[in-house]
């Protein structure tokens, strides 16, 4: 092994084992890596937390983005199950809950995200859950089975799939959001509608346009009171209202955070010895204005490979498309694109069904689209969205036009920089 410091990974995410991965795969890295994580687990993927995880279809070790042997075999070293507590940059020193010291020469900030808490009377009672790693999975599947009566507050991805899921155990589901549709800051009014439908077509009370004034209960949920006056029966409430990144460590070191430790292209931070990745990271995407924060797991994956480049000093410039995958009802759904804006939006297929495509344009040019049970369709729209081009409106809504052939001279949207297949 060689003689310098290191590179420590502050994370056993998934964005810090591909990061792993890659030094040692992909660029024969052959100095000391560490990686700290403060779950006991080896790193995982999290999105089948709210999906084949939760319903005890995936098993614990489908979930592992390395094989446990990766580690042994190229001498990472594994600090788990205490949080790093401290860093500094400049004497190249990372220091854990439990004590332990580590050097380094270089290091990545790779710690995340937490659920974002519910502030209102009644959030601290029993029955009141979060999902965000693999053990709050668990003890949900567990609650899920006892329950009768489910209140899920948020109807983005992450309350959308945790609806299907009570809906699943046979529980009594309502869905408590603010907003007009489920996802509307995503998809808008006509495609939220589908989603909504597709809710209430199997046994979701949707209340929109509502929000949450308590949680009633003396020491555990027995009922939700809704902003309208509403009371709603319940022995679990499942909270889905966003994330917020861990960036205290980062902010505590010097580093640059606004919304996220910002990078730049390469994910380099304000300080050299430092870079960032995943769901903590803001970074200069190419593709927009300014700094995005991407919580999907593809970016984490896309992060972690890019990290090691960039440790290396070999950046390379992220500037894929976003994509996001979500599973509701025994369908499907397949998001790429990150509009700030759109003026229309196209659909092909039949509304919420299989083959169903929707485009959204700004000023003609693609720069979002969602599919439901197309298989293979998520790379072509890619493709088609990374161009930057504008499109024939009759070809995207004309189902008999091949994906492929809309744009057949499309670069790949992917680069290099290719994600691991999802589970």
């Amino acid at each position: 092994m060689s003689a310098d410091a290191g590179i420590v990974i502050i994370g056993a995410s998934l964005a810090g084992a591909k990061a792993a991965q890659a030094l040692r795969l992909d660029h024969g890295y052959d100095g000391p890596i560490t990686l700290i994580g403060d779950e006991p687990h080896l790193a995982y993927q999290r999105p089948a937390l709210s999906k084949g995880y939760l319903l005890g279809i995936t098993g614990p070790g489908d979930l592992d983005v390395l094989k446990p042997q990766f580690y042994a075999d190229q001498d990472v070293t594994l600090a788990l199950g205490a949080p790093a507590t401290a860093l500094d940059l400049d004497a190249r020193r990372v220091w854990l809950a439990d004590g332990t010291e580590f050097p380094f020469a270089r290091v990545l900030i790779a710690t995340g995200a937490r659920p974002r808490r519910l502030q209102v009377p009644g959030a601290d009672l029993d029955g009141v859950c979060y999902l965000r790693n693999r053990d709050d999975s668990e003890h949900l599947a567990a609650a899920l089975r006892a329950a009768g009566h489910v209140v899920v507050i948020g109807a983005g991805w992450l309350g959308s799939e945790l609806a299907a899921a009570s809906r699943t155990f046979g529980n009594h589901t309502t869905v408590i959001d603010p907003l007009p549709t489920p996802l509307y800051y995503v998809l808008g009014d006509q495609i939220g509608g589908l989603i909504a439908r597709r809710h209430r077509d199997h046994g979701v009370n949707l209340l929109l346009g509502d929000g949450v004034e308590a949680i009633l209960g003396t020491r555990s949920v027995e009922a939700v009171q809704t902003i309208t006056g509403r009371t709603i029966p319940a022995d679990l409430v499942i909270v889905g209202v966003g994330a917020a990144p861990n960036t205290e460590l980062a902010q505590a070191a010097g580093l640059h955070v606004d919304g996220g430790i910002i990078t730049d292209e390469h994910l380099r931070t304000s300080h050299p010895a430092a870079v960032a990745a995943g769901d903590v990271a803001r970074h200069q995407h190419p593709r927009y204005l300014n700094p995005v924060r991407i919580e999907h797991w593809d970016n984490a994956a896309i992060h972690g490979t890019a990290a090691a480049a960039t440790l290396l000093g070999e950046p390379t410039t992220i500037d894929h498309v976003p994509y996001l995958f979500s599973t509701q009802y025994g369908s499907t759904l397949e998001y790429v694109g990150l509009p700030t804006t759109w003026d229309r939006i196209i659909t092909r297929g039949g509304h919420a069904t299989y083959g169903f495509t929707a485009f959204w344009l700004d000023r003609r040019i693609p720069v979002a689209a969602l599919t439901i049970d197309q298989w293979g369709a998520a790379d072509h729209l890619r493709t088609l969205i990374a161009t930057g081009h504008p499109a024939d409106p009759q070809q995207l809504a004309d189902p008999d036009t091949p994906l492929p052939n809309l744009l057949p001279n499309a670069p790949s949207p992917h680069r290099n920089l290719q994600p691991q297949q999802r589970r």
